[in-house]
């Protein structure tokens, strides 16, 4: 890589990176090198906050050292330990280039120093202190704790490469605080490197490597850097030394195994379970074993090598979906492809994919649908090696003999295909194949959920595709497994259903599975089909328009020779609604137009027919356009007055209005709605349409000048007037096609988009009336119009409709109030829009400007400014990661002063001129906002210092009466300091004159300490400042914002304070900091009628925070106290109704942790009775009553009526908080309704309330869906297989509604319908009977 010479100093040493003269460099006592040498470590001491000038220097320095071990010189003492220091200041240097350099600077400093010092040539090679005294002092240095980069890693990793036997420095105190950077990623790759070099080394640190790995660090991370190191440690070493063979890998990772493996394993069972599974992927090297010798160590070949059969039992059927996730991973996924599965590997494919058809999150399904085509791969692969040759008639009998009983058992016996005997193997993989294709498509059923519905799709279309059996070429399982013959009528049939679906996901995946498998010969109905798809489109509702398009399309994939028939047909029809609507808009309720619209858009952009090009392009010419184009427009134009309506709930015609008298209001506010919703999507997919014109046929000539010019004026009205949201949006993507295409036609005549930006350009300055355009607060369709020219400029105009269009929109001189409002939306969108990203960098400098100064104008143009200064902070600076909840801004979205202000250099004065301009708050915040986004790093350059802004930024914190913007002051003022900076705002913080200032003033200097206070180094200084302000007792005459904050701060720095010397009576806020005081510190309660305590705001506080952080914050001894007084609080009548469920919350979860006296629970359990038996009872949130009920059923032994009947009551509410609050015994009767529940924590949560019903184990929680079909069969049916009463009827058939919107409050996990095997699951849990201890529980 060249190297760029830039900087302040030694740039006359740019020659030093060529070729040179070494005669010149070498010759004379004192050498020129040397003279270099110290010129280059002086340059960058002397600019270290000049980066231009470090990166030279560190690349010339690299440069000097190794022509220096070329020449096979020896560095001076003095100048070795300069070049220390400079490796010091420069390894975590804000340029990566440096501190890179850095590293190689230190490495070759070592080895010269290693080849020409007496002391290191002469050391034992077993000695790690023998050798010389810069060594160890290097040595000592690097292993302290003092600095945290990554380059200092890096030298200790280079220092032991070169001097081997000082890895024995490297103990169990270094890995002890070095294990818990390894969460870092920018630490975990060199210190992963110092851990495999320190195992090979050191077989003495294998229990203490083995204990910091299991406890402290990801299991992700062994699997994904610590295991391939191994892996290639291990191979290298074999390769370096191959007469000896290393197997310190190998006995390194049984050595894990084992502590994985013990009775406690340190840790959780999925990163067990992730580990053993990277090692199973990973190959290792074989051990040649000697002839009579037993080979001692673990083969991770499988994982039945790895971890015992009970782990894998218990991981397979577990409560949580990730683990049983990781459990079928490890199962299936294997790189030996040839090894075949086990028995007991097939069972727990089985049991594993029987009950886990439901996975809700698609990241899972991809994963398991990733494992599954590896299992098909590998049943492929492994059956291959056994269907070469034939068996004899007479088997020995093994684990996959047919004539077994295990064999029976599985019911593999009954796959026995002609005359061949085919080898045990195979064969039960064709009975597993043909199993799971059975498995899937009785998940297909109407009953099933979207999730089941999906899975089962998903896994059909990997299961009848050939190439999923098929390894490196080899076909004869795929062939002999010939699953295509398994597909029938029925099965059909149950696909076919499919395309109903209301999710458009498994329609799609429907549809593909339809045309691409071979379902034989199946006869079609053809006039049953077609009448079912015409009454869908009778229907107003979108899911039956999108169920009949889906269905059209398999029929003309079908009959591809019915398209042209059908598509006239529909545009017919079409042609007929529209006359009947035209007569009077309301009939567009009763017969509506957009559903064979939508037909007509599918298939002209799908279409399905066979025919040469030509044809093509005669039949849209002759035949289609000619019906189709006048049809578009006939409706744009009758639903338009109601798509363009101001009104967001629809609009009736006044002439129809005039016909419904005495209609109630509630019933005009659902036929607008349902007006509205009929014409703008008949308007939405008119858009659609004329966008497919314009893509496919306008390049092909056939469309005459007037067409286009008729359908640019459509997409202008739209994009200019129209005030419909979802109207104009559709517009949007016609309207960019159109553009596209008009910029790069050769067709002459045609109007270009250049003429439309200078139109709407001149309309948006005011130059030319446009009394039409939308008035709206966002512009509506107008910053869509703009984007789209511009953005589909062609790259040979160079932007000039871009800039052209940014110098027009930002020039607001001569424009009013409502063009400039116009003018920042358009500017919005273009700067929001990833298409143009680079492409309109260079505006934001004058568009930031622009935007700050608009926030002095009146509301209507300050929102707007405030959306453009908006979308500019997160295009300059990034989208923010997480929720920005402080002024602190996070690290990843700021930028340091150089990199922001050289790129827009005029905003350095702008902003700093902006601090010293009398402005309103709204104009200030900008700015302010900026700021607290830059920062200056420790090598910051001299050009562009913030420590200019400073001063002005303290004078607006010390002056303004406004909080905020006193706060954003203080923020930015932390943000951009530097380290001298710090220095004198802490002097400045402890030499401010508290007594005598304001309370505005005295607000900038608490938030200013606290801001200085997070640092390391100042939080001393800040400590003593604050302590002193609390001995003073000054702050007994401060506002209570400010005794808030303060005693906020002392609580985060636990300082002693007097509670008694803050009048309670005369604050708010500063009682949430008393409160926490109060549960922290035993001697703040002097007496049971404390006067904290009868303050009921505190006791509020208190609640709140034992609800939201938990007993612990609570001293023990006062945990007592506190349940009394919230009992008192409780039985009070006047408590509020959100802090009964705070104390209800807080008792119960006293309760659980079992510290609440006989007595004060008897005494609660009284109150809660009497409570709910009061007929004037005002709680009236089910939160509430949930906590209430808990409490009162806690101790009882059997659930009563009242009790169950309200669980299954709060199972249809859509209150997470509410289904929460149960006691075991009620959850148990309602079981079969919170096994289904669609959150994954309420089934988990169940499941453990109700496991020990399954096992004999105490409270085991296994998978929801196993524990809710064999609850039902032994607690609901006792013992019965017949399980048909409990599937009910529930879920209302959605073919039977005609509403035009479907309901958003639905549980889409519940099934009426009960799936699974009871037998496998049983087989799987070892179960041998039902719980003695049960209860028996009526459904």
């Amino acid at each position: 890589m060249p190297v760029r010479v830039a900087g302040k100093a030694i740039r006359d040493l740019e020659f030093l990176h060529s070729k040179v003269v070494t005669t010149d460099l070498f010759d004379g006592d004192d050498p020129k090198i040397f003279e270099y040498l110290r010129r280059t470590l002086d340059a960058s001491e002397q600019f270290l906050n000049d980066s231009d000038t470090v990166t030279f220097a560190a690349a010339t320095l690299k440069r000097i050292l190794i022509l220096i071990q070329n020449a096979e010189l020896e560095i001076p003492n003095h100048l070795q330990n300069s070049i220390i220091l400079h490796i010091r200041r420069t390894w975590d240097y804000t340029t990566d280039r440096v501190c890179h350099d850095a590293v190689d600077i230190f490495t070759t400093l070592i080895e010269i120093h290693l080849r020409t010092c007496d002391d290191c040539l002469e050391r034992p090679p077993a000695d790690s202190h023998a050798n010389c005294d810069w060594i160890n002092e290097i040595t000592q240095w690097l292993l302290e704790p003092t600095s945290l980069c990554r380059s200092r890693f890096r030298c200790i990793s280079q220092l032991l490469a070169q001097c081997t036997t000082l890895r024995l420095n490297l103990g169990e105190d270094f890995f002890r605080r070095t294990y818990p950077l390894l969460s870092n990623l920018q630490f975990s790759s060199v210190i992963f490197q110092l851990i495999i070099d320190n195992i090979f080394d050191r077989e003495e640190l294998w229990d203490l490597h083995c204990e910091l790995l299991l406890h402290s660090t990801d299991a992700k991370l062994i699997k994904s850097r610590l295991i391939p190191l191994l892996q290639k440690h291990q191979l290298s070493s074999s390769n370096d030394n191959k007469n000896a063979e290393s197997d310190v890998a190998v006995r390194f990772l049984n050595q894990l195994l084992i502590q994985l493996n013990s009775k406690n394993p340190p840790s959780d069972l999925q990163s067990q379970l992730e580990i053993v599974h990277a090692l199973v992927i990973t190959t290792w090297p074989k051990k040649q074993v000697k002839a009579g010798a037993a080979a001692n160590l673990v083969d991770f070949s499988s994982w039945s090598h790895c971890i015992t059969e009970d782990t894998m039992a218990a991981a397979i059927v577990h409560v949580d979906s990730e683990v049983r996730l990781a459990a079928f991973k490890l199962v299936v996924e294997n790189p030996r492809k040839t090894i075949p599965f086990t028995e007991s590997d097939i069972e727990y494919i089985k049991t594993f994919l029987a009950s886990n058809m439901t996975m809700q999150t698609a990241s899972a399904r991809q994963q398991l649908i990733a494992a599954f085509k590896i299992m098909c791969q590998r049943l492929g692969a492994s059956a291959e090696a056994h269907m070469k040759t034939k068996q004899p008639i007479e088997r020995d009998s093994d684990s996959y003999s047919p004539e077994s009983s295990s064999f029976d058992h599985r019911g593999l016996a009954k796959w026995r295909f002609g005359n061949e005997n085919l080898h045990p193997v195979p064969e039960s993989y064709i009975a597993l194949a043909r199993w799971m294709a059975k498995l899937a498509f009785e998940s297909l059923s109407s009953e099933a959920n979207f999730y089941r519905r999906i899975m089962a799709l998903m896994q059909i279309d990997v299961l009848f595709n050939k190439e999923s059996y098929i390894c490196d070429g080899k076909v004869l399982f795929a062939n002999k497994l010939n699953l295509d013959s398994t597909l029938g009528s029925d099965r059909h049939k149950l696909v076919v259903e499919c395309l109903d679906d209301s999710y458009e996901l498994v329609a799609t995946t429907a549809l593909g599975l339809l045309k691409r498998l071979d379902f034989g010969n199946i006869v079609m109905d053809e006039t049953s089909f077609l009448n079912n798809a015409f009454d869908l489109m009778a229907s107003a509702r979108s899911r039956s328009s999108t169920a009949a398009v889906f269905r059209m399309q398999y029929y003309l994939a079908v009959k591809p020779e019915r398209y042209t028939a059908c598509l006239i047909k529909f545009l017919e029809d079409a042609r007929d609604r529209s006359n009947s609507v035209a007569e009077d808009l309301m009939n567009i309720i009763h017969l509506p137009i957009h559903p064979l619209l939508n037909m007509v858009e599918l298939l002209l952009k799908n279409p399905s027919w066979q025919a040469a090009d030509e044809e093509k392009l005669e039949f849209y010419k002759d035949s289609c356009i000619n019906l189709l184009l006048p049809v578009c427009h006939r409706i744009a134009s009758i639903v338009s007055p109601v798509v363009h309506n101001m009104s967001p709930e629809g609009c009736i015609p006044n002439e129809n209005l005039k016909d419904m008298c005495g209609t109630s209001t509630d019933k005009l506010a659902g036929i607008s709605q349902h007006l509205l919703v009929c014409c703008w999507r008949a308007h939405k997919h008119i858009s659609g349409i004329f966008s497919w014109i314009i893509e496919t046929l306008a390049p092909k000539e056939i469309l005459s000048k007037e067409v286009i010019d008729e359908i640019g004026e459509f997409y202008w009205t739209q994009l200019t007037e129209c005030k419909h949201k979802g109207a104009f949006e559709s517009a949007t993507e016609g309207f960019h096609q159109l553009c596209q295409f008009l910029w790069t036609t050769s067709i002459e005549d045609l109007q270009k988009p250049d003429d439309w930006l200078d139109e709407i350009l001149a309309a948006i300055r005011g130059e030319k009336d446009l009394t039409n355009l939308c008035s709206t607060r966002r512009s509506a369709g107008l910053p869509y119009l703009v984007l789209s020219i511009v953005a589909t400029e062609p790259k040979t105009n160079e932007n000039k409709a871009l800039v052209r269009a940014t110098e027009s929109l930002l020039n607001m001189e001569g424009k009013t109030a409502e063009y400039r409002i116009h003018s920042m939306n358009v500017m919005k969108t273009i700067i929001q829009s990833s298409s143009l990203h680079e492409r309109t960098a260079f505006c934001y400098e004058k568009t930031l400007r622009v935007a700050i100064d608009a926030c002095r104008a009146e509301w209507s143009e300050r929102n707007a400014a405030s959306q453009l200064f908006a979308a500019l902070r997160t295009k300059i600076f990034g989208v923010m990661r997480s929720a920005q909840r402080t002024l602190v801004v996070d690290p990843k979205n700021r930028k340091s002063n150089y990199e922001f202000f050289s790129k827009f250099p005029t905003l350095y004065k702008f902003l700093f001129d902006q601090l010293h301009i009398e402005q309103s708050e709204f104009s200030l915040l900008p700015p302010l906002l900026v700021l607290t986004h830059l920062y200056t790093p420790a090598s910051s350059s001299d050009l562009y210092p913030l420590g200019s802004f400073i001063k002005p930024l303290l004078e607006i914190s010390l002056r303004e009466k406004r909080e905020d913007l006193r706060s954003h002051a203080i923020a930015a003022v932390v943000a951009i300091s530097d380290s001298y900076a710090k220095e004198e705002l802490c002097q400045w913080i402890e030499n401010f004159e508290y007594k005598k200032a304001g309370q505005n003033q005295i607000h900038s200097f608490i938030l200013l300490a606290e801001g200085i206070g997070s640092y390391v180094e100042y939080e001393e200084r800040i400590i003593t400042v604050v302590g002193s302000i609390l001995n003073s007792l000054a702050f007994k005459t401060w506002c209570d914002f400010n005794i808030n904050l303060l005693l906020t701060l002392a609580n985060r720095y636990y300082l002693e304070y007097d509670v008694d010397e803050v009048t309670v009576d005369q604050v708010c806020l500063a009682k949430r900091p008393l409160s926490v005081k109060l549960l922290r510190d035993r001697d703040a309660f002097k007496s049971e009628m404390c006067r904290l305590l009868r303050n009921e705001d505190t006791r509020r506080e208190v609640y709140r925070i034992l609800c939201k952080q938990g007993w612990e914050v609570c001293n023990m001894f006062l945990r007592a106290h506190i349940i009394s007084i919230a009992i008192k609080d409780l039985e009070s009548r006047n408590t509020e109704q959100c802090v009964a469920k705070m104390i209800m919350q807080i008792l119960d979860a006293a309760i659980s942790q079992a510290f609440m006296s006989p007595e004060s629970m008897q005494k609660l359990q009284n109150l809660i009775e009497n409570r709910l038996d009061d007929p004037d009872l005002n709680w009236t949130q089910k939160s509430t009553m949930a906590y209430a009920m808990k409490l009162k059923y806690v101790h009882y032994s059997y659930p009563d009526e009242e009790l169950l009947t309200w669980i299954r009551d709060c199972y249809k509410l859509d209150e997470p908080e509410t289904k929460r609050a149960k006691s075991e015994k009620a959850l148990i009767s309602a079981v079969i309704i919170y096994l289904q529940d669609e959150s994954e924590s309420i089934r988990q949560r169940t499941s453990y309330h109700v496991g020990h019903l399954i096992r004999d184990t105490g409270h085991q929680a296994i998978n929801p869906e196993i524990c809710r079909l064999l609850v039902t069969k032994w607690c609901l049916n006792d013992g019965n297989e017949n399980l048909e009463k409990f599937c009910t009827d529930k879920k209302i058939k959605v073919e039977e509604r005609d509403d035009l919107f479907d309901p958003c409050s639905v549980n889409q996990y519940e099934e009426s319908q009960l799936f699974g095997d009871i037998s496998l699951y049983e087989s799987s849990l070892g179960y041998s009977g039902f719980n003695a201890e049960m209860y028996d529980i009526e459904y």
